[in-house]
């Protein structure tokens, strides 16, 4: 009968990892959709799922820096126009997440982006940060083509 006690503490510990799991994998989802969305084309989708004052950061130039200047700023009006112009002019870019972890309302994630004009495909990492259901920044941090 003494065991049952374990039995019951593993399974509390087992369900309270899952809810930490659940709670971290809600970001995720965010990030799967935003990915999604540019996957599919999708622009009003994809501008949809950012905030309103949403950030998004390219890469430094000199590879020695984590993030660059910002492409496409806070103002919701300036990030549609920088977007839907992307959107309508670029080859069919896709970006495949190969590797994701969450902590907290930041999603790293390792990518493969292929389809671009030079026809090389890349390995990126990008870092998301989520925030109401919504992505609030992203930093394009490192980018290698092969």
């Amino acid at each position: 009968m003494k065991y049952w006690r374990w039995w019951l503490i593993a399974a509390l510990l087992a369900v309270s990892w899952l809810a930490l799991a659940q709670a971290e994998s809600a970001q995720e989802a965010v990030v799967r959709r935003y990915v999604q969305a540019w996957n599919d084309d999708d622009v009003e989708a994809f501008l949809a799922l950012a905030s309103q004052d949403a950030r998004t950061y390219r890469r430094d130039r000199d590879d020695e820096g984590l993030a660059g200047a910002s492409i496409a700023g806070a103002d919701a009006g300036e990030r549609a126009r920088f977007y839907r112009g992307a959107f309508a002019k670029r080859p069919h870019v896709r970006v495949d997440i190969v590797q994701m972890q969450a902590v907290d309302d930041i999603v790293m994630s390792r990518e493969r982006v292929s389809g671009g004009a030079d026809g090389k495909i890349a390995d990126e990492l990008t870092v998301y940060q989520v925030r109401d259901r919504k992505i609030c920044n992203v930093w394009h941090v490192k980018r290698r083509s092969r």
